[in-house]
């Protein structure tokens, strides 16, 4: 078992799971209810669309990817490769500590440190578990908060979330145009910290990394939000 994405939900599940389908139209019936309220446009989502999906490495796949993101947020640097405790990188610790938190003023004084710049926000501050990026560019991750229960809590944006990626995949060295289901991606995760090429040897953040940008791909050209499961 493990984390996986889908584009496209509505249009798979109409064909084989109704029940299923009438499920997420009540998720984004909520979505839209939360969004009018923040006066952002409904997300209207594609029911006719071809459906991408794929497995992602486990679970943890996401916090190497988010581990190295927020090094290079905070240090301007990319950390080594990562290993099986990389959500407990006290990097990536601070990142979350710092959502929500004023930066500058007493506070920046008191830690002794620069402003984090955040500039990952949408791969960072997501469920790691379920949830949605839904195909609109908004700036900050949206929190629907209690009255407006979504799965995972919180809603990232597609295009944010792509250049995310996009940013992540260069300090990879990673070239975008590989096929996410390749023997050579596969093999990288296999060898971790080793290889050639820089990209190789961030083996799993690489594979999760392009994983992530398809789906924000996919999810802008269709209309269709990116929903974990």
């Amino acid at each position: 078992m493990g984390l996986s994405i889908e584009v496209g939900i509505l249009a798979g599940l109409n064909e084989n799971d109704p029940e299923g389908a009438e499920h997420f139209r009540a998720e984004f019936d909520c979505v839209n209810r939360f969004l009018a309220t923040q006066s952002i446009p409904a997300h209207r989502e594609s029911e006719t669309c071809e459906v991408w999906s794929c497995g992602m490495y486990g679970y943890s796949g996401l916090h190497y990817l988010r581990r190295i993101a927020a090094h290079l947020d905070i240090e301007g640097k990319l950390a080594p490769p990562g290993g099986d405790k990389a959500e407990k990188d006290p990097v990536l610790q601070r990142y979350y500590d710092a959502f929500g938190r004023p930066q500058g003023g007493f506070l920046g004084r008191w830690f002794k440190s620069a402003p984090i710049q955040r500039c990952f926000d949408h791969l960072i501050i997501h469920s790691d578990a379920e949830g949605y990026y839904i195909p609109q560019d908004f700036p900050s991750v949206l929190i629907p908060g209690p009255a407006f229960p979504i799965a995972g809590g919180m809603l990232g944006s597609s295009q944010r979330l792509l250049a995310e990626c996009q940013r992540l995949a260069e300090a990879l060295s990673l070239p975008l145009d590989i096929d996410p289901e390749s023997e050579e991606l596969w093999e990288a995760t296999k060898s971790q910290g080793k290889g050639d090429l820089k990209w190789q040897r961030y083996g799993v953040e690489s594979f999760t990394c392009l994983r992530l940008y398809r789906a924000a791909q996919h999810s802008i050209q269709n209309n269709a939000a990116i929903v974990f499961t």
